[in-house]
């Protein structure tokens, strides 16, 4: 059984879907895959090995400088990952990967308590490559780097064996994301040729057709716009700026919330275009060439981002901010309105329709 971090139920809904060729979903998953997706992940190792190399020379030699560029590494490579994220199937779905790069929303502080742990108990063997992937999945990707080089910064330069260890824990993490970034990347390109043609371990196969991998990229563009809305937005944001909670950000403590956000929704207005190419708006345009449904939705995706691009402070402080806040609102309510163009026009327009079972606990 796939699972997924949104999972998507796509229901034929009427004749139109039996007019579509396996020839024609075949063309839209080639192009989805090859121009949006490993590209994204290309770019999302090669950030992942600047990182590690960075990551190296500060603890070789600890600066200031040195740690601006570990620092500048790490939004890069983060930027990189915000690009890619909304990918939640394939080969990111092994290995907990998808937890291991980024274990968010923690909601029980599961990261704290964890690093707080290791660092207090200063356990060098913990941190060989072999047993380091086998620690909780809260300590080996970024949220746990982040506040070791924000947040904790500091710690870094007290010149004792604490500060040792701490270096020698974020290139731990460093070398982690690089190897599940390259080891991700090798099993999309080695696909490729075959592509989804994917067997479980029980050696049935992972798809039973072309339109079955459609519904995993139309999943991605629906599950994005919702994790945007449900965690990184409405967690946050309480109906006043006294009553929101800041520290509910994502990545707050570097300050990447709300770019994180903005990047998601440019990789769903990249997804849905087929990056220039053949993409979910010309699927669309292809099965009804009458419709407007794919370009009222790019007008509505883009006026969504210059909400976003207009808020003006770090998220975690414009939720708390008496102008911002209502900024923040109108980009909740039109990533929610967004949502529901997908569940409404978009699934009609392909004829399908979704049902959902959403974040479990929410």
């Amino acid at each position: 059984m796939r699972t997924f971090f949104i999972t998507v139920v796509l229901v034929l809904s009427g004749s139109a879907i039996f007019a579509i060729e396996p020839e024609q979903y075949f063309r839209l998953n080639q192009v989805l895959a090859q121009k949006h997706v490993l590209p994204r992940y290309k770019i999302f190792s090669q950030q992942t090995i600047e990182l590690d190399i960075s990551a190296n020379k500060f603890c070789q030699a600890p600066s200031e400088a040195n740690l601006h560029q570990i620092q500048f590494s790490f939004h890069s490579a983060a930027d990189a990952w915000a690009g890619i994220q909304h990918i939640q199937f394939g080969p990111i779905e092994e290995n907990l990967r998808l937890h291991r790069i980024f274990y968010w929303p923690d909601k029980h502080n599961t990261g704290s308590r964890h690093l707080v742990r290791l660092l207090k108990n200063e356990d060098k063997s913990l941190l060989t490559s072999e047993r380091f992937s086998l620690l909780s999945v809260a300590l080996q990707g970024f949220p746990a780097l982040e506040r070791l080089l924000f947040s904790q910064s500091e710690a870094l330069f007290s010149r004792d064996q604490s500060a040792v260890f701490r270096c020698l824990l974020v290139t731990s993490i460093t070398e982690n994301l690089q190897k599940i970034a390259a080891s991700v990347l090798l099993e999309w390109e080695e696909e490729t040729t075959e592509f989804f043609k994917i067997s479980t371990s029980s050696d049935v196969n992972y798809y039973s057709g072309e339109n079955e991998i459609f519904q995993d990229f139309l999943s991605s563009l629906y599950g994005n716009l919702r994790s945007i809305h449900d965690l990184k937005i409405r967690r946050l944001l309480g109906e006043t700026p006294q009553k929101s909670h800041p520290k509910r950000a994502e990545a707050w403590r570097s300050e990447r919330s709300l770019l994180n956000i903005i990047l998601n929704l440019e990789a769903a207005q990249k997804l849905f275009q087929g990056e220039g190419d053949f993409g979910i708006d010309d699927f669309i345009e292809m099965l009804d060439p009458e419709t407007n449904t794919a370009k009222d939705f790019k007008s509505y995706l883009e006026y969504t981002l210059k909400t976003a691009r207009n808020i003006s402070l770090p998220l975690h402080k414009a939720v708390r901010d008496s102008q911002q806040h209502e900024q923040v609102e109108r980009l909740q309510a039109q990533m929610q309105a967004l949502m529901g163009f997908v569940l409404g026009r978009i699934s009609t327009a392909v004829g399908m329709g979704l049902g959902f079972n959403f974040l479990d606990g929410d």
